[in-house]
C-alpha cells in the first residue's frame, strides 16, 4: 500500500487529530508530533472538535481517550471523514488507565473501543498508552466516579514508548 504524497514529491504533512477531555491525550499527541518533526515530517496537531479536514494532509494519525468503554469523538470524526481517511490514516492511538497494567483482559474493552471507533478503517499502526489523571481538572461527578472505581491518580504516560511508536510510524513512511 502506498500513501498519498510519498512518491509525488508533495509535502510530508501529517495531521494528528485527537480528542481530549482533561489534557492527557494532548501530551501524547505532542510527543508523537515531536518525534515526527525530528524525522523530517511536518505534523500539525489539532483537536478533533475543530473538525480539521484530512484532505489537506498526506497522512493522518487519530487518537483519543477511552471513556466508559467508548471513543465517541474519534468515531464521530471517522464517520464524517471516512472516505478521505481511507487513503490517509496511517495510525491511531487510544489513551486510558486500562493500559497501565500489562493485563490483556483489562485492556481488551479499551482496545475494542478504538477498533470500533475506526469503523472499517485499518491503520498500519495502533498504539495503546496509559494516561494521566488529574482530579483538579475533573468535575465533581468525575472525581466521585474515580473514587468508586479506585482509579490511580497521577501521570502514567510512558513518553519513551510513545516516541518509539512514533519512530515506527516515521520509519514506515520513509520506506513507503
Amino acid at each position: 500500500m502506498s500513501f498519498k504524497g510519498e512518491s509525488s514529491g508533495m509535502s510530508r504533512r501529517i495531521l494528528i487529530a485527537y480528542a481530549t477531555r482533561a489534557g492527557s491525550t494532548t501530551g501524547v499527541a505532542e510527543a508523537v508530533a515531536g518525534q515526527l518533526r525530528r524525522a523530517g515530517y511536518d505534523p500539525v496537531i489539532s483537536e478533533i472538535h475543530t473538525d480539521p479536514s484530512p484532505e489537506e494532509y498526506d497522512h493522518v494519525i487519530l487518537g483519543g481517550p477511552v471513556y466508559m468503554g467508548h471513543m465517541s469523538e474519534v468515531a464521530g470524526y471517522v464517520q464524517r471523514h471516512e472516505a478521505a481517511l481511507q487513503s490517509r490514516l496511517i495510525a491511531a492511538f487510544a489513551v486510558g488507565m486500562s493500559f497501565l497494567e500489562d493485563d490483556k483482559e483489562k485492556q481488551a474493552p479499551a482496545q475494542e473501543a478504538l477498533r470500533s471507533s475506526l469503523s472499517s478503517l485499518l491503520p498500519r499502526h495502533i498504539g495503546y498508552f496509559a494516561g494521566k489523571t488529574d482530579p483538579g481538572k475533573l468535575s465533581f461527578l468525575q472525581r466521585m466516579a474515580l473514587k468508586i472505581v479506585k482509579s490511580p491518580v497521577g501521570d502514567f504516560r510512558d513518553y519513551e514508548a510513545i516516541q518509539a511508536w512514533a519512530m515506527e510510524i516515521s520509519g514506515d513512511l520513509q520506506r513507503a
